[in-house]
């Protein structure tokens, strides 16, 4: 292995590392075996591949890799794929998979008309990500700006004496979250196949359901609760509900009752004693997982954990319960247009990808005639090209 230069070694993820050496040199098209099956890769040059990863020799005298390549983007991977935690890909499954082979000067014209679609919706693509990246370091630059210093820039400020907190107004307090407010974990999963007497099935939050845009329940799973278990772990209107396991530190504030739900235990509850805002500390744990403080006292672990103990024993800022809502009111205020942006930008690229799709789908399949277009784009470059001769 060496750490510049070199060759690219490849799994089914992607590039992970570099080799003095190289398995193939040219054009091939890479697919998954373990893993991430359902992405192939063309490639060209020379590289390595381990065993997550199978790559093809291919007669070019017959088949073009770059054609293949696009072809390959349409195998229905979810059909061959095992149905194993792992997901995987067999050769025979692989080898199977039936591919209209036009003729290699037709291979050719759709190829390259391909990468002229393609690279433009790419572009597109690439500037909507970047777009995103400015907006969200945006409202993150607002909401730490406005939950650590305050509306008011001209009170007197004191140090916290927490690094990533840093000067704060002097009136407010640095406390524990556990001094004010209630945390507790969810249920754990449980596998029993008959529900208990006297206990109810009921739907359950979990991590995967708790993201940036909203709560995302188009994806829930249930088990029984014993009516102690539905009591305790209720969800109630200005609960804060907090990711303990994923993606930590992404939270949810719920602005009505979920009445018949509970949650389950990748899922921190956290509810006011009556001194704080929900809201506001909503706001707050989120600055702190953008800034990477989880990161820190989640002590750098491959699989973080933000357990109901480590989030008590947070230190945090603790305005004038007042101030802590007209906080809230002001970050909610600004960052909605920001996320408004954000939403249309994602919105546009999963409409760009769906267009990526159906380009190479309808292309290789032959349901649109790409030589003339090619011959009509060629044509209009010279004739661009001519208009400029002086």
């Amino acid at each position: 292995m060496v750490e510049n230069g070199g060759y690219p070694v490849i799994g089914s993820g992607g590039e992970f590392r570099r080799s003095s050496e190289y398995l193939f040199d040219g054009e091939s098209v890479l697919f998954g075996r373990k893993g991430t099956v359902d992405k192939p890769l063309y490639v060209n040059g020379k590289f390595w591949t381990v065993d997550t990863m199978y790559y093809t020799r291919i007669d070019t005298h017959r088949l073009l890799p770059k054609f293949l390549y696009y072809w390959a983007t349409r195998i229905p991977f979810d059909f061959y794929v095992t149905s194993t935690a792992l997901p995987s890909m067999t050769q025979t499954d692989l080898g199977s998979a039936k591919i209209g082979v036009p003729a290699l000067h037709e291979q050719e014209a759709i190829s390259n008309y391909l990468d002229c679609e393609t690279d433009e919706i790419d572009a597109f693509i690439s500037d909507q990500e970047d777009l995103i990246a400015l907006l969200e370091e945006r409202r993150t630059a607002i909401t730490a700006q406005a939950v650590t210093k305050g509306l008011n820039s001209s009170v007197p400020m004191k140090d916290s004496g927490v690094t990533w907190i840093g000067e704060v107004p002097a009136h407010w307090l640095l406390s524990t979250l556990g001094h004010h407010f209630e945390v507790v974990l969810g249920k754990m999963l449980d596998g029993a196949k008959e529900t208990p007497v006297g206990a109810r099935v009921l739907p359950y939050v979990r991590a995967g359901n708790i993201q940036d845009a909203g709560l995302d329940l188009s994806d829930v799973n249930e088990m029984a609760f014993t009516s102690y278990e539905a009591e305790r772990l209720n969800l109630m209107a200005k609960d804060l509900l907090v990711v303990e396991g994923g993606s930590v530190g992404t939270v949810h504030y719920l602005d009505s009752a979920m009445d018949g739900w509970s949650f389950q235990k990748t899922v921190n509850r956290v509810r006011s004693l009556g001194s704080a805002d929900t809201k506001y500390l909503g706001y707050l744990i989120r600055v702190f997982r953008d800034s990477g403080v989880f990161e820190v006292i989640c002590n750098g672990s491959t699989i973080m954990h933000l357990t109901a103990e480590k989030l008590r024993a947070l230190l945090i800022p603790v305005p004038p319960i007042d101030e802590q809502r007209s906080i809230a009111e002001f970050v909610d205020h600004e960052t909605a247009e920001i996320d408004a942006a954000i939403a249309d930008a994602r919105q546009a690229i999963k409409l760009s990808k769906e267009r990526r799709a159906a380009v190479i789908s309808a292309a290789v399949t032959g349901k649109i005639d790409v030589r003339d277009r090619m011959a009509r784009a060629s044509t209009n470059k010279v004739g661009a090209e001519s208009v400029g001769v002086a």
